[in-house]
């Protein structure tokens, strides 16, 4: 469980401490631990093209 992700390109920072831009998230999404030392989130089985894909899916979420 997490907190919604509604309006995800208003977040100051991801996982609390690294800069929201597309780029950084893509990099979290697919390997989380190698972002960001002591991550729960496990790394993920997709290409760079699918994190992308999911980081402009995220940052089109609109909390109106």
């Amino acid at each position: 469980m997490g907190p919604s992700l509604e309006g995800f390109d208003d977040v100051g920072l991801i996982a609390g401490q690294l800069p929201n831009r597309p780029d950084v998230l893509a990099g979290f999404i697919r390997n989380a631990p190698s972002v960001k030392e002591g991550s729960s989130m496990p790394a993920m089985p997709i290409s760079e093209a699918e994190a992308a894909d999911i980081a402009a899916y995220l940052y089109g979420l609109d909390h109106d």
